[in-house]
């Protein structure tokens, strides 16, 4: 009888397990070279970072995208905040991720989180936004960034 249960149990923590990996899927975007557009606002800026931080306004830049980055924040190349991605959720259209472990304030012993959404449009074209968090040394700096991203090239230039 403890074996039945026992059993029982280990299958169903098994079948739970993979029911989150069923409902996941990468986003359908081509993999290649992308061109990002992204327009950032932060509120509780330090004077030191107010100077360097491009407060509401846009920068451009490049990430190329390969496979792998589909099952994550795939247009992360490029930009500086070195965060660690975690897929909350993912249809293939729209995915849900957080970000923790941030390099943005580190170096002034704070921290950085995040949450974002990511929208593709159609597999040339996708849109997000991300909200952050830094707090630290009794500072708290909040970033809410829009972006825009558009495929360019099959092929990404060599590092």
């Amino acid at each position: 009888m403890k074996r039945t249960i026992a059993v029982a149990v280990a299958c169903l923590g098994t079948a739970a397990a993979l029911l989150p990996a069923a409902d996941f899927h990468p986003l359908k975007v081509k993999t290649g070279l992308w061109q990002m557009t992204q327009t950032s606002t932060w509120t509780g800026l330090p004077q030191q970072w107010a100077a360097v931080i491009k407060n509401g306004k846009t920068i451009n830049y490049k990430s190329c995208v390969k496979a792998k980055d589909l099952t994550t924040n795939p247009w992360t190349d490029g930009d500086d905040s070195k965060c660690v991605w975690k897929v909350l959720k993912s249809d293939g259209t729209d995915m849900e991720v957080t970000a923790t472990s941030c390099e943005l304030g580190k170096e002034l012993g704070m921290t950085t989180e995040g949450t974002g959404k990511i929208h593709v449009v159609d597999s040339e074209n996708g849109t997000g936004t991300m909200d952050m968090t830094i707090s630290g040394n009794g500072q708290t700096i909040k970033g809410h960034s829009a972006y825009t991203g558009k495929w360019i090239d099959a092929s990404c230039p060599a590092h």
